[in-house]
This record gives structure tokens, sequence and C-alpha cells, in this order.
């Protein structure tokens, strides 16, 4: 007698796959933050450093919340984007890390 009942059998398949999904995209973050580590050749510190950890944590949720980046660093959401790709930009981060964080940290070009 088999006691698999389809719709069991497709549940428990959906939560392995949602459980891979979610150790996939902790891994690739980890990578990540690994990788930014090794490319920084001017080993920021600071600011520029904090900024970039924090889009870092952040960017995996859709960025920062206004509320966390005005507590954090005292500005708007938008200069602080303006700081990340500043910040980005001198350290000279390959193209994939910038796809990641342009996926979620997105300048406005124009503001008042």
């Amino acid at each position: 007698m088999n006691t698999d009942h389809p719709l069991h059998t497709a549940a428990v398949q959906t939560s392995h796959r949602a459980a891979i999904d979610g150790q996939l995209r902790s891994y690739q973050r980890r990578k990540l933050r690994e990788r930014l580590a090794r490319q920084n050749p001017h080993r920021l510190t600071g600011e520029a450093a904090e900024i970039l950890r924090f889009a870092l944590i952040w960017a995996p949720y859709g960025g920062a919340p206004a509320e966390e980046v005005f507590q954090k660093f005292g500005m708007a959401p938008h200069r602080f984007v303006d700081k990340l790709w500043q910040t980005v930009e001198e350290a000279g981060y390959d193209v994939r890390i910038t796809r990641e964080f342009a996926a979620v940290y997105t300048t406005v070009s124009s503001r008042p």
C-alpha cells in the first residue's frame, strides 16, 4: 500500500525547494561580501565602509528602509544612494557587484 499522496509529495518537494533557494541566496550573499572584501584595493574605512556594509546587509530585502538609513547615517535615502554609488565607483568593484547594487539601489536623476 502506497501512503504517499501526490499532494503531500508536491508539498514536501516545494518546501525542500524553498529551503534550498534560501540556502542558495545566503551563500550568494556571503560570497558577494567575501568578494567585496578581497576586491577592495583601498581598504575602505569610516563612513564609506559602513555605507557599503549597510547596503550589503539590506540588499537582499530590497534595500535599506528610509528610517534605518536616517537612524544609522542621519541622511535621506537619496543621499545614501549617492554616497553608496560614489563609494562603489571609487573602489572600482566589478560589474557583477555593481549589478547587484543596481537592482536595489537606483539613483534618481531629477532631484530638487
